[in-house]
């Protein structure tokens, strides 16, 4: 609290009076203070309406700019409302004044079209960080140029990195005649000779992700020392919380929390809670010599990381859906070792040698992988939806006969009056009525017998 308000004093000689600034400072709370606190000590409360825009990148950049404000003016102070949702944010607007916001410009544009934002009463725009919302793409580009058109009466507050030529070309557009605030000279450690810092790793997480991401961290790597370096003081109490919910206590040599100065101390790896933004926080990291450096990074601050370390940045994954992912691709490429150590079969080779007049090796490899997923695929699959085997014939019409009634299985069946009670074969002769049998020649007319006329008499 103490240090905040001391950056927001030494910030308030910056600016006395609405003008148009801009300002190169790095991504850090101490920056946020920097800049906003001399435009906050400007609101006038009784005036009311909408006095500050801060204009973002993201809702996780709206979020820290209110928090880092709350903790530095308190309860009592200027809040700055985070507008991370323009239709929740509407109803604030529609029960309480609001003198300061921070959102991306989708957002913030939203809450002008609907007229929730008042555009006349708007004193100061902070553009925080300028080439953060550049990178965006042109949509985030032409929202923003649609919200600077709307705020044209007020002062222009430009916010970012470095000074470029895309900054200098924006400022002279939209706020010109601008005057240039640059960030303090910060002394760098001499690096020892002897030394280079390895390549450092990121893990990206949402900024209010970091004390899960740490834990985790610390499982996956599981390093015989570490220091987690933190940027303010909050960032130091949450990585202090997390060590001591994982069961190492305050005089555990092994672990330690820094912030700035590292000392004398040293360790085997060494997490920044926060990512560096400046070349001299890395170089005193180098006094540590570590063997591995690792950096817990949101989306938006990987572009600037990547270049304070040269382009030596590579990404880890934990333990998760898209570690396991890798396992899986990495067991894939073993196998294949495996078969290729042990010697591939002529025919395979001689099969697969017409098509590399059309295709490259690496093509028919990973065509030959695509059908080993896909049987293996189709194997699982079976496996779990077995096809159940087929019953014998004779067992099935037993099985049905055996959930009839009695009644029914034991009633005689229809038909043509050939099958007896029991459903066998009726052994009686067939065409005549009993007791009737088929005789010889006598008894069949016109074929011996009296003659015909003695019959017709009789």
């Amino acid at each position: 609290m103490a240090e905040l308000e001391e950056i927001g004093e030494r910030a308030s000689t910056h600016a006395t009076r609405a003008q148009n600034l801009v300002y190169t400072l790095p991504h850090t709370t101490e920056s946020i203070a920097e800049f906003l606190t001399p435009i906050l000590s400007r609101v006038d409360p009784s005036a009311g309406g909408t006095q500050v825009v801060v204009v973002t990148r993201d809702a996780e950049t709206a979020l820290t700019i209110s928090e880092t404000i709350l903790r530095l003016a308190g309860p009592a102070g200027i809040e700055v409302v985070p507008i991370t949702n323009a239709a929740r944010a509407g109803r604030i607007f529609k029960t309480r004044p609001v003198l300061a916001v921070a959102g991306s410009p989708r957002e913030l544009g939203a809450l002008v079209r609907a007229s929730l934002l008042k555009v006349d009463g708007v004193r100061t725009v902070a553009l925080a960080w300028v080439d953060d919302i550049l990178a965006e793409g042109p949509e985030t580009v032409r929202e923003l140029e649609a919200l600077l058109g709307e705020l044209t009466d007020a002062a222009r507050i430009i916010v970012a990195r470095k000074a470029t030529p895309e900054l200098e070309s924006f400022a002279e557009r939209y706020a010109r005649r601008a005057r240039r605030v640059g960030a303090p000279e910060t002394e760098a450690p001499q690096v020892p000779a002897d030394y280079e810092l390895p390549i450092i790793q990121h893990v990206t997480v949402a900024g209010s992700a970091r004390p899960g991401a740490l834990r985790k961290l610390l499982d996956d790597l599981d390093p015989p020392s570490a220091m987690i370096v933190a940027r303010d003081q909050a960032a130091a109490d949450a990585a202090s919380q997390t060590l001591r919910t994982l069961g190492y206590h305050e005089d555990d040599k092994s672990m330690n929390v820094v912030r700035g100065e590292i000392g004398n101390l040293t360790a085997h790896t060494v997490i920044f809670f926060q990512p560096p933004v400046t070349p001299a926080e890395l170089q005193r990291i180098a006094m540590a010599k570590p063997v591995q450096v690792v950096a817990l990074t949101t989306p938006g601050e990987v572009a600037w990381l990547r270049e304070l370390a040269s382009g030596r940045l590579t990404a880890l994954n934990l333990h998760g859906p898209e570690r396991r992912a890798h396992d899986r691709e990495e067991a894939v490429r073993q196998e294949l070792r495996s078969v290729l150590s042990g010697g591939v079969p002529p025919r395979e080779v001689i099969a697969l040698e017409p098509l590399l007049q059309e295709f490259d090796a690496a093509e028919l490899a990973a065509a030959a992988l695509t059908l080993l997923e896909k049987e293996r695929a189709l194997r699982r699959a079976a496996q779990a939806n077995p096809v159940p085997a087929a019953r014998p014939r004779a067992a099935e019409e037993e099985r049905f006969r055996e959930s009839r009634p009695r009644s029914e299985r034991d009633a005689r069946p229809r038909g043509d009056g050939r099958k007896g009670p029991a459903g066998g074969r009726d052994e009686r002769p067939r065409g005549r009525p009993d007791g009737f049998k088929r005789g010889g020649p006598a008894d069949r007319p016109g074929r011996g017998g009296p003659p015909r006329r003695d019959r017709d008499r009789s």
